[in-house]
């Protein structure tokens, strides 16, 4: 269903994104939700599709993506509308061109989201056990661990090597913050009477502190041959392509923010730059922050099974070739691009720091099983949006509320019985109350539609690039 046409606006997005945006000044409170993800089985006989109802022969299942994720009813019964738009075009509300003109099936051979979480961690812990020694040189730091969001022991150096007429090594220094699930400390002291182990890691609860420092990629210190522009990779038997950009003031020696930014149905990677990576760009480049930017090419006009390959490949090749900081890997996409930002949060958390999904949905869409592991996580819902509403109809399990309480729950948040949303004015923010500082989770609603350009009343400024802009700079 569209938004009023008192909701709509004409400006176009390059138009209302000229200048950075100020942070926006609606309320920011707390919840926290449960988690479920589904995918939404459509009736055969008819089907809505951007422009009309598509009329199918009796007995024929055919799953369709509509409008990247259309409720197949409005919940009387009717058919939900939906405007199409020509290619290269925005709609009076701005919403992006294509993402409700085109219409696939959706092909899936993998289950929806498990309903019981994992008890297995994703990455074992890679650290030594900690140990005490009495002869030898001065011990050995423990490894790091395996993953850059496990808790455990990370390096410890061993005691001072001792003197036979001396009382013997001094103490082994702590271990640095862990990085696996089950590292030890560092290995002991020394020659003598003997230094004592190193101490563990400093972070037991598993997560990244806020503000940790970079960790280093692979290509960083390496001189890159890299260039700007669309590029070709080979992802499970196929050609694939994306859109890289890299700072022109690039320095192999720092570690960059990696932005991995995915189009809406229907959509390119191109049409993703000329939004400037969901105007996150010049925000960037205000608060002089390094950043690459990723926009992936989906195979046809979605996003499917096979792009959580194309999503692992890239960020392997970057690792790889340029200098990003591996635990400051970002996500985020509108509609389509929403859904597939979802769907690798749910099995990504050792990879992904933090994701954004713009008008989101939980259905008509891959999604593995997920891990419950937790990650950071920030939504934005139109509370007129059809397209991917707030709720699926009188659904309990579809719509980007569930995305919310999925996450919050998953996160270790407090999920309230009802979640705050918008009601009148500008939009509001509702932060899940008793989260780790390291996995806020953030549910945002407004008076619009489907769009992932939206103004406060009074203001001229998108007020989701700021909002998402924000919440990622808080790593």
């Amino acid at each position: 269903m569209h938004a009023p046409p008192s909701e709509h606006r004409s400006a176009t997005p390059l138009q209302r994104l000229t200048k950075t945006a100020t942070p926006p000044v609606g309320s920011l409170v707390a919840l926290s939700i449960g988690r479920s993800s589904f995918r939404n089985a459509l009736p055969a006989g008819r089907l809505p599709f951007a422009g009309g109802v598509l009329a199918m022969a009796p007995g024929c299942l055919l799953a369709m993506v509509l409008s990247g994720c259309a409720t197949d009813e409005e919940p009387g019964g009717t058919a939900a509308a939906v405007t199409t738009t020509p290619s290269g075009a925005a709609t009076p509300s701005g919403v992006p061109s294509g993402d409700s003109s085109t219409i696939q099936p959706v092909v899936s051979s993998s289950p929806g989201v498990s309903s019981s979480p994992s008890s297995t961690s994703a990455v074992p812990g890679g650290g030594p056990s900690a140990s005490t020694t009495v002869t030898g040189e001065r011990g050995a730091g423990g490894s790091p661990g395996g993953s850059p969001f496990g808790a455990g022991g990370a390096t410890g150096a061993g005691g001072d090597r001792g003197f036979p007429t001396s009382s013997g090594g001094s103490s082994g220094d702590g271990g640095a913050g862990g990085m696996s699930t089950s590292g030890s400390g560092g290995s002991g002291g020394n020659l003598g009477t003997g230094g004592v182990v190193g101490a563990g890691g400093a972070t037991p609860t598993g997560a990244l502190p806020l503000g940790n420092p970079a960790v280093p990629s692979s290509g960083c210190g390496r001189a890159t041959t890299v260039t700007n522009g669309k590029k070709t990779i080979n992802s499970s038997g196929q050609d694939r392509t994306y859109i890289i950009d890299i700072p022109s003031d690039y320095d192999m020696n720092e570690p960059h923010r990696l932005f991995y930014t995915s189009h809406w149905i229907g959509s390119t990677s191109e049409a993703v730059v000329d939004q400037n990576y969901y105007f996150l760009k010049p925000l960037a480049q205000a608060a002089d922050v390094p950043v690459i930017f990723v926009a992936p090419q989906s195979d046809g006009a979605t996003w499917q099974e096979k792009d959580h390959a194309l999503f692992d490949d890239i960020l392997a090749y970057v690792k790889e070739n340029l200098c990003i900081d591996t635990t400051r890997v970002f996500t985020t996409g509108f509609s389509f691009g929403g859904m597939i930002t979802y769907s690798l949060s749910v099995n990504h958390q050792q990879d992904i720091r933090a994701g954004v999904g713009i008008a989101p949905a939980n259905y008509n869409i891959f999604v593995p099983p997920a891990t419950h592991e937790p990650i950071a996580w920030m939504q934005t819902t139109g509370m007129s949006d059809g397209t991917c509403p707030w709720v699926n109809g009188n659904s309990t399990t579809q719509g980007a509320k569930f995305i919310a309480i999925e996450h919050a729950t998953d996160n270790g948040c407090n999920v309230p019985a009802d979640i705050p949303t918008w009601q009148q004015g500008g939009h509001i923010c509702f932060d899940f109350e008793g989260c780790p500082a390291e996995y806020p989770t953030k549910a945002c609603t407004f008076g619009g539609g489907h769009t992932n350009i939206d103004s406060d009343p009074g203001s001229g400024d998108n007020w989701i690039a700021q909002e998402s802009w924000d919440f990622f700079m808080q790593f």
